[in-house]
């Protein structure tokens, strides 16, 4: 609804939100629709001689439209910085049907898994060391049971 009021002038505006399952509701189900209207009308009778519930907030309506297209500028990601690590993907057995995919990512000079984030998609495998460290985003030709996925860690031991 478009409202046509002189530049300066106070006028009354009422915006009203409706969830959109609810009007779809509304709009196939044509007795629960007329039940939303009295139910609503009947509470407009309720609160007639009352000027508000609530509080009100005076609002400003801009007259100047903005673009609707904003073009942003871009972010530094902190991803762009990062090195791919090296990194192989094993399938398990070697042959027939495959029961595991096992990823071998080298992060070396990575001390904590604290600075690590995972995250193992159906199809997807994510890895970011961070502070720009290594990136890692790969697709891969399996789908995955990302609840049972294992995390292992193989650690050299220093020879004494």
């Amino acid at each position: 609804m478009t409202l046509s009021v002189p530049d300066s002038q106070a006028c009354t505006a009422y915006d009203v939100v409706i969830n959109q399952e609810f009007f779809q509701k509304c709009q196939t189900d044509p007795l629960f629709q007329q039940f939303v209207i009295l139910v609503s009308l009947e509470d407009w009778k309720v609160l007639k001689n009352r000027k508000f519930l609530g509080s009100l907030v005076d609002q400003n309506i801009r007259t100047k439209s903005r673009p609707v297209i904003q073009e942003l500028q871009p972010e530094f990601s902190s991803t762009a910085a990062a090195q791919r690590p090296e990194f192989s993907l094993l399938v398990e057995p070697p042959a027939g049907d495959p029961e595991f995919l096992i990823a071998e990512i080298k992060l070396p000079g990575v001390r904590s898994s604290r600075s690590l984030v995972l995250d193992v998609g159906e199809d997807r495998l994510m890895l970011t060391a961070r502070p720009s460290l290594y990136h890692l985003d790969i697709f891969h030709p399996f789908s995955i049971e990302q609840e049972s996925s294992i995390l292992t860690v193989t650690m050299p031991v220093v020879s004494s």
